[in-house]
C-alpha cells in the first residue's frame, strides 16, 4: 500500500489512495433461499460469492449492481435495499487493492431464467445460508453481509 498521502517531489501534486468501490447483491426468491454463484476466475476461483463486482468510473452503487447482476446471471432485479458496507482486498496476479464493498438485498420476484456468463461464473445455485454454506465463501465480506442479512431477515 502506498504512503498515503502521496505527494510528488517534482510537482507538489498530492494524491490520497482509497479503496476501489465494489458492490454485491443479496438476491432472494419467493421461498427465502440466496442466488449464489460459482466463481469461474481467481480469486477465488470455484468458490461461492454473490452476483456483484467493481464500480465503473461515473456509475452509482446501484446502477453498478444493476448492470453485476445483467452480466453476471441475465436477471433484472426490482427495488434494492441498503444492507451494510465492509472493507475488503482483492488480490489478483499478486497485486492487492483495498476495497470498499457495498452492499443490498433484493428480492426476485418475476419468473426469470437464470443464464450465467460462463467467463465468470461456473454455476449458480439458490440455497439457504448454511454453516457449510457460508464456509465456502470466496470473500470475508460476502461472509459478513450474508450474515448481517440472516439477523435482520426474520
Amino acid at each position: 500500500m502506498p504512503t498515503r498521502p502521496f505527494r510528488c517531489e517534482s510537482c507538489g501534486h498530492t494524491s490520497f489512495f482509497g479503496p476501489v468501490t465494489a458492490v454485491g447483491g443479496v438476491i432472494t426468491n419467493l421461498e427465502g433461499q440466496v442466488l449464489l454463484i460459482e466463481r469461474a476466475r481467481e480469486p477465488g476461483l470455484g468458490k461461492l460469492g454473490m452476483p456483484g463486482g467493481f464500480v465503473d468510473p461515473n456509475e452509482g452503487a446501484e446502477v453498478a449492481l444493476r448492470r453485476e447482476i445483467q452480466e453476471e446471471v441475465g436477471i433484472s432485479v426490482g427495488k434494492l435495499t441498503f444492507l451494510m458496507t465492509a472493507p475488503n482486498s482483492y488480490t489478483y496476479h499478486g497485486i492487492s487493492l483495498p476495497v470498499l464493498d457495498i452492499f443490498f438485498s433484493t428480492i426476485m420476484t418475476a419468473d426469470q431464467e437464470i443464464v450465467h456468463d460462463d467467463s465468470e461464473v461456473s454455476a449458480w445455485m439458490w440455497t439457504d445460508l448454511t454453516p457449510a454454506i457460508l464456509d465456502r465463501l470466496a470473500f470475508h465480506s460476502n461472509r459478513q453481509a450474508l450474515e448481517h442479512f440472516l439477523d435482520f431477515s426474520f
